[in-house]
């Protein structure tokens, strides 16, 4: 199963990764005084799947000027999350908004950890009650991943309410279209269950 999300999970970084820009940069020096840190985080990325042999130094000096994301990048290649799961736990406890949906994706597919839907629901639901200004896209997609997380569970009411929020008011359209699906199958189930219980 974790070699499966591990492959999933690198098919998704190399859309990402191409989708990003030209597949490769030779051009760019890592030790240029004027590096910017989104500059060798982009690299960081596209050496994934376009220049591996330097995918470590790359990503380890995405890591030291700032972008610990680039721990995600480091796992995935070297199939190791220990570091990325001490990293977003570290950032979950100081309450930083987007730590939360990297750990409750590590607990929500079992990449790295064992797999705790339960933990990865209550991250996200953690995440919505923070005391700051969330940024509609990350509420957004913390209640996308929640409907499916309630799928998963077949906790077809809250699926029903978080595809809903979802479909109202995420920027993306291929959630919005997900949303669509999971709102009609919440509804189907909800009704398929209403009738067993007047059956009864």
């Amino acid at each position: 199963m974790t070699k499966y999300l591990l492959i999933s999970a690198l098919f998704t970084f190399s859309l990402i990764s191409n989708a990003a820009g030209p597949r490769w940069d030779n051009s760019i020096d890592i030790n240029a005084p004027d590096l910017t840190v989104s500059a060798a985080a982009e690299q960081c990325h596209k050496s994934l799947i376009n220049a591996p042999e330097y995918l470590e130094e790359w990503c380890e000096k995405a890591y030291e000027m700032g972008y610990w994301k680039a721990l995600v990048t480091l796992s995935l290649h070297n199939g190791d999350g220990t570091r990325l799961l001490e990293e977003a736990k570290k950032r979950v406890a100081a309450k930083e908004p987007k730590a939360y949906s990297t750990l409750a994706w590590l607990y929500g597919s079992g990449m790295f950890v064992e797999q705790d839907i339960n933990y990865a629901i209550s991250l996200y639901k953690e995440f919505l009650a923070l005391d700051a200004e969330l940024p509609n896209p990350l509420v957004a997609a913390a209640r996308f991943k929640l409907a499916n997380l309630y799928k998963s569970q077949q906790n077809w009411l809250a699926v029903n309410e978080h595809a809903k929020y979802v479909i109202d008011h995420s920027p993306l359209a291929y959630d919005k279209e997900r949303a669509v699906d999971l709102l009609e199958l919440a509804k189907k189930e909800i009704l398929i269950k209403n009738k067993s219980l007047n059956k009864n």
